[in-house]
């Protein structure tokens, strides 16, 4: 019974059409070669231990997704070129190194890309949710917020990863396979350099959004037309160079945010939340603790962890605001916490690392310590990120 301009909303919604737009900056990269061609680089600077290795693929991963917002795409690029250096060196399968390359490889495919409004999924989701509450937000702002500790998450994984998943023996290898397959690449080619500009164009133009109060997929809709014009994106890669079952679900979930708004559903979760969160308001750390915590829950339920998003935020920021705790603040620990991995239906993206290392780089076992020290390691996230907000005077 909703009437179809409200349950299609999302479709005519800014955020689909940022999301639209820059899914192609990720196949325009791929198909380029511009994204392996920066992973190998980034690779060939780092040193052959497991932290060298493991801090170079948290490089890739931040630089990639200024370019690529889909964590599937980083998976798909970052997880074959961790397998293969797990080969080159001779680790044995579903070892303790194999394994603690290989999901730390994918942690690092999938968190950096919260620090940025649109360098994950979940960023036009953050976006839909704000403008389904009429609250603005800009790149800047966002960053503003959630940089800092989606970065301190991604040193805190770095750190304590190797401690609680300790490798049988230290690195003795010297790999050669990055700088080999750079060479392979040969030099930097036209379309490469349309891509990276385009890229770097598109950073720019959203960073200085509060200047030009531009919308921000004209960016994404302009760079689409100078993929084409370049000979990057044919006409059949309209259909197949980005996913549309991914789209369309997605669209639904940005109008779903605007039907749960009308028909009060906010209203009636808020009676099993907004108690609890009375309670917390008093404590910023506590709440957003309690808030991370609420997600990990949530993500039992929510495969796509969309939906736990826009219901968990749309439902409580009414009396966090009124505490004086502002929006962001509250999505932080929100976006932070929604990618925990007890259960490979929980996060696609490592289901999608097992099955691109055939089920042999890692056991259950390790992959539940790692999940647990995920997410310790966002509650402790959590704690220096209020002190943060306090110092720059966001709190």
């Amino acid at each position: 019974g909703v009437k179809p301009p409200l349950a299609l909303s999302g479709f005519g919604g800014g955020s689909f059409w940022v999301l639209l737009t820059v899914l192609f900056y990720g196949f325009a990269m791929k198909k380029t070669g511009l994204a392996e061609r920066v992973s190998y680089y980034i690779l060939s600077l780092f040193p052959s231990t497991y932290r060298g290795i493991l801090s170079a693929f948290f490089v890739i991963g931040f630089v990639l997704a200024l370019g690529i917002p889909s964590m599937t795409v980083r998976t798909a690029i970052m997880v074959p070129i961790a397998w293969a250096l797990v080969q080159s060196l001779g680790l044995e399968k579903r070892s303790r190194g194999s394994a603690l390359i290989i999901l730390t490889t994918v942690e690092m495919a999938v968190i950096p890309g919260v620090a940025f409004l649109y360098g994950s999924l979940s960023g036009p989701v953050v976006a839909a949710s704000f403008e389904a509450k009429h609250i603005p937000l800009t790149w800047l702002g966002y960053a503003h917020v959630v940089t800092f500790p989606t970065l301190l998450l991604c040193i805190l994984i770095l750190i304590i990863n190797p401690i609680v998943l300790r490798p049988e023996s230290p690195l003795s290898a010297t790999p050669t396979f990055a700088r080999d397959r750079l060479r392979a690449l040969g030099p930097f080619k036209q379309p490469e350099l349309i891509t990276a500009l385009v890229v770097i164009c598109s950073i720019v133009y959203w960073t200085t959004d509060s200047i030009h109060h531009m919308p921000s997929f004209l960016a994404g809709l302009l760079a689409v037309a100078i993929f084409a014009f370049a000979g990057i994106l044919k006409d059949g890669d309209i259909s197949t160079g980005v996913s549309w079952p991914l789209l369309l679900f997605i669209g639904g979930i940005f109008g779903l945010a605007n039907v749960i708004q009308e028909y009060k559903v906010t209203d009636w979760i808020a009676q099993f939340f907004v108690p609890v969160v009375h309670q917390l308001t008093a404590s910023t750390i506590l709440l957003t603790m309690v808030v991370a915590v609420a997600m990990y829950a949530l993500r039992f339920l929510d495969p796509s962890s969309f939906i736990a998003i826009s219901v968990l935020f749309l439902s409580v920021v009414d009396v966090t605001t009124a505490a004086g705790i502002p929006p962001l603040v509250l999505m932080a620990p929100i976006i932070i916490a929604s990618v925990p991995f007890w259960m490979l239906y929980q996060n696609f993206w490592l289901a999608m690392g097992d099955g691109l290392t055939g089920s042999e780089a890692f056991t259950p076992g390790h992959r539940i310590r790692l999940a647990n020290t995920y997410a310790v390691a966002v509650l402790v996230t959590m704690v220096f990120a209020v002190g943060y907000w306090k110092i720059v005077g966001i709190l």
